[in-house]
């Protein structure tokens, strides 16, 4: 019986000499430094998604931004713009934003998500600011192996998958297929009409997605490998309109007909000689999407001034280098350099095209030593920068001149194996973000100035963790403090303009200082063969010293999950989960959003030939809550799945 990611942080997790391709983690982050989270244990709770899954862990905090329809997470109160998401070691974010719609991106089903919260290794390149998400996939182990799977949901909802892979001697292969189309999701019986909302279903919430991905790799020795890979997502969405009681919001009435990002990778792993690797990546990656802005609820004209059709086009070229030596006797040496270039087309109809480009940089080296006594020390820097290769006023059409940034990013690293089932570290990283381009030079609708001389923002994070076991492995715990300062932090500054008619004007500006710290737990227990529970919990207090007025969005102060596995019979099982979150800000005016509470309930029956039925319900209690002021979560939704394994 495979265990359920009760305890969430696998401290003293197994992991394989030889990492996976594209994982980015380093010996010297494992096993503490880094939490691992498997499509199973996803599955297990049904989380379809990579937002939903990741908010498994403690820590992570499920966000969305309403106004979009975009589902996205907090690591530590760290946004995505402050920890890049990548799949295989190949970054996926938007290059406009900075951004990744994580609800757009659903769970491979050979595949295993990786997360270094604040600290994380200084060869993994630029801007991971506030830790970094690494999603890849497994290379498979049996001559032919996968699954597929078929289910409904509540919404008019369904999916579909398959899954497949295949080793030879000398070669392996992977691919998965994935299928998600609801017509939208139904509210909670609470719920209070609105003008723009009268209750059911909710209005514009129809969403499709499919993804496709695959990888083929020439494996001519043990530790040498050559992947190519490629993933490609088709998507388009409904965008619900606002439904909350702030007079100053005006309902937006958008759509999506196109949500698509294509990435191509090539993955090398070459023993040079026993004692060192070298590692390499060239990747490109391109996300286009159309967003059509309608006048009123009938979506059917576009005549007022705030309706549009804008159509965008990003890329991202890059490579990477990793030469990784152990000749030396209990020592690590390793050095990494990474470049890319980031592209940003936008246009509206009727408007000219306006291009932005950046060439982006990074140096990182890193050493390790392990005493005798079970003591080890990394210590590594890293020098990133940035150069503006184009970019243009998109007010006057005049070229905008940039020029060059950089930033130093060193770290130290202690941990120690105080027994066999005792284990602690303790860390020090200095981290930096450089600014997207729409922190640059976004007019953000008329509201506001850019600023094309943003600096970097910088992080000085310290880490303490200590995990263990007990009870002959069955009870497995971990605790961690973590506090992280932000200098630098770019933050809101109003009314530094005014316009003709008297509004004042905003412009982003390197003004603030901003501090994360928290306290995170997590307890596993297998009580028997037939029992299993954990709970999680995390305190995150995110604070503006610069301007209390200012507030850090997104992120509970308090957050905290309980699981358990019931194996009733040989064949069936039993999985109820609650999750629960306080209230939170949801935008940097001080605008809040209550409790948040769901109690999930999932069952499985596995049947001859290697079949599982699978149905429940989320949200049993129905409750009526919301993520993000005025967008109202689903109500009780039901589930019915069914999964073949080969």
């Amino acid at each position: 019986m495979k265990a359920l990611p009760l305890l969430c942080l696998a401290p003293l997790a197994t992991f394989a000499e030889t990492p996976e391709l594209g994982e980015l983690v380093v010996e010297a982050m494992k096993p503490e430094m880094t939490q691992k989270l498997t499509t199973e244990e996803a599955r297990d709770l049904q989380r379809h998604n990579l937002a939903e899954a990741l908010s498994i862990l403690p820590g992570i905090s499920l966000q969305r931004m309403g106004a979009r329809a975009e589902t996205m997470v907090t690591v530590r109160g760290f946004d995505l713009r402050q920890v890049p998401v990548l799949i295989d070691g190949i970054p996926v974010y938007v290059p406009y934003d900075g951004y990744a719609d994580l609800g757009r991106f659903s769970v491979p089903e050979a595949a295993e998500i990786e997360v270094a919260k604040g600290i994380s290794p200084v060869l993994a390149g630029p801007n991971t600011f506030g830790g970094l998400v690494n999603v890849y996939t497994r290379r498979p182990t049996e001559k032919l192996e996968g699954d597929v799977h078929a289910g409904v949901f509540t919404g008019d909802g369904w999916e579909a998958g398959l899954s497949a892979g295949g080793r030879e001697e000398k070669w392996y292969w992977q691919f998965d297929l994935a299928w998600m189309e609801q017509d939208g999701f139904e509210l909670s019986d609470d719920f209070v009409p609105r003008p723009t909302e009268n209750g059911g279903r909710r209005e514009n919430s129809w969403s499709e997605d499919w993804r496709a991905s695959g990888r083929i790799a020439w494996t001519p020795a043990p530790d040498d490998e050559y992947a190519l890979g490629v993933w490609i997502q088709r998507g388009e969405k409904g965008t619900p309109p606002y439904t909350g009681y702030d007079p100053t919001v005006r309902a937006r009435f958008w759509k999506w007909p196109q949500w698509d990002k294509d990435t191509y990778y090539l993955l090398t792993r070459t023993a040079i000689n026993p004692d060192t690797t070298l590692e390499t990546k060239v990747h490109y990656d391109r996300h286009e999407n159309t967003l059509v802005a309608y006048d009123d609820a009938t979506y059917s004209s576009q005549n007022r001034p705030s309706s549009f059709t804008s159509f965008y086009d990003d890329w991202t070229a890059g490579a990477s280098a990793t030469l990784e030596n152990r000749s030396l006797k209990n020592t690590r040496i390793a050095a990494a350099v990474h470049y890319k270039r980031d592209h940003h087309e936008q246009m509206d109809i009727g408007a000219p095209k306006f291009s932005f480009e950046d060439e982006t940089a990074s140096v990182g080296l890193e050493a390790e030593y392990s005493f005798p006594f079970g003591s080890s020390v990394t210590a590594g820097v890293s020098h990133d920068w940035r150069e503006v290769r184009e970019a243009i006023d998109t007010n006057t059409g005049a070229p905008i001149y940039g020029g060059k940034t950089s930033s130093w990013n060193p770290q130290i690293v202690w941990k120690h194996e105080f027994s066999e089932n005792l284990e602690g570290h303790l860390g020090y990283a200095r981290k930096s973000r450089f600014p997207t381009i729409k922190d640059r030079y976004s007019y953000r609708l008329g509201q506001a100035i850019p600023n094309p001389n943003l600096d970097a923002e910088t992080v000085d994070h310290i880490d303490l963790g200590l995990g263990g076991k007990a009870n002959d492995g069955n009870f497995e715990w971990e605790a961690g403090l973590f506090y992280s300062r932000i200098d630098d932090a770019i933050q809101r500054v109003d009314n530094v303009a005014f316009t003709p008619g008297g509004a004042g004007l905003f412009q982003l500006q390197n003004v603030g200082e901003v501090e994360h710290k928290g306290f995170e737990l997590a307890l596993g227990n297998k009580w028997s063969d037939c029992i299993e529970t954990g709970l999680r919990y995390a305190w995150i207090m995110a604070e503006n010293r610069t301007n209390p007025a200012i507030h850090v969005i997104g992120t509970p102060e308090h957050e905290a999950a309980l699981f358990s596995k019931f194996t009733i019979l040989d064949n069936f099982r039993l999985i109820p989960a609650f999750v629960w979150a306080d209230s939170r800000d949801v935008s940097s005016t001080g605008k809040r959003v209550g409790i948040y509470a769901s109690v999930d309930v999932k069952a499985e029956v596995e049947l001859p030939g290697d079949v599982t039925l699978g149905l429940g319900v989320t949200n049993l209690l129905d409750r009526n809550q919301q993520l993000d002021e005025g967008f109202p979560e689903p109500g009780r939704s039901f589930f019915f799945d069914v999964r073949h394994e080969f």
